[in-house]
């Protein structure tokens, strides 16, 4: 399926006349369902986890930065331990607030090993890590749309023939009671089943929904120590 095919089998299902193109259509109402497209792709996208909205990366230490850039499509991390070493790989790179960062650099020595946090359109790990030691992370992309050949991600709807990441009924019953809805018209039913859709679909795909759980400080970012420890009797 495809933009075109979702808007259109939702304007039959609304009583209206199928139309042979979308995005460059110039009637009012054909653009209005696309409007719903794009805004029923925005809101559950971000709603769940979705296992097509998660994208893994690297980062590679030269021993001096501790700034990176984040992706242009990041949309947030992946939670709990998500940035791991392949150097120690038993070791998860803590996560830390930008008050326990401050506190952690006015400290007279430095942790065992880098901790992070997110600032401004970067990720901070301090202190740098090693020159040669690569980094794994998986992370949440803002783009819910991809082009016909699968090949780019892109945030709004640009060609007929773009698809969702995430399954395609969901993106029709959505437009559906959305449209209903602007209109005055009794969209509760359409609305239920949609809603019941979606976290089924979901549930499937493994994307629960986002949850923002609090999490308790530790200097120490480990129990473990990442080195050799002598015993002398």
């Amino acid at each position: 399926m495809s933009l075109l095919t979702c808007v259109q089998d939702a304007m039959v299902l609304c009583g209206l006349t199928q139309p042979s193109q979308a995005v460059s259509n110039t009637d009012n109402t054909v653009l209005q369902f696309v409007a719903f497209a794009q805004k029923e792709a925005d809101e559950t996208w971000t709603d769940f986890n979705w296992r097509q909205s998660r994208i893994a990366g690297q980062l590679s230490g030269d021993g001096s930065t501790t700034l990176f850039m984040l992706p242009g499509d990041f949309e947030r991390i992946l939670a709990g331990p998500s940035l791991w070493s392949q150097q120690y790989p038993s070791i998860p790179l803590q996560w830390v607030s930008d008050t326990e960062l401050l506190a952690l650099k006015a400290l007279p020595v430095t942790p065992v090993r880098p901790v992070c946090r997110l600032i401004g359109g970067t990720l901070e790990i301090w202190p740098a890590i090693a020159s040669g030691e690569v980094v794994n992370l998986e992370y949440y992309s803002t783009n819910p749309i991809c082009t016909a050949d699968g090949l780019t991600r892109k945030p709004r709807w640009t060609f007929d023939n773009d698809f969702v990441l995430f399954p395609e009924a969901i993106l029709t019953r959505g437009i559906i009671w959305r449209w209903k809805q602007s209109k005055g018209l009794d969209y509760a039913e359409d609305f239920r089943t949609w809603q019941t859709e979606r976290d089924k679909k979901a549930s499937h795909d493994g994307g629960a929904r986002v949850v923002q759980m609090a999490r308790a400080f530790n200097v120490t970012p480990s129990s473990v120590w990442p080195g050799v420890v002598t015993v002398i009797p």
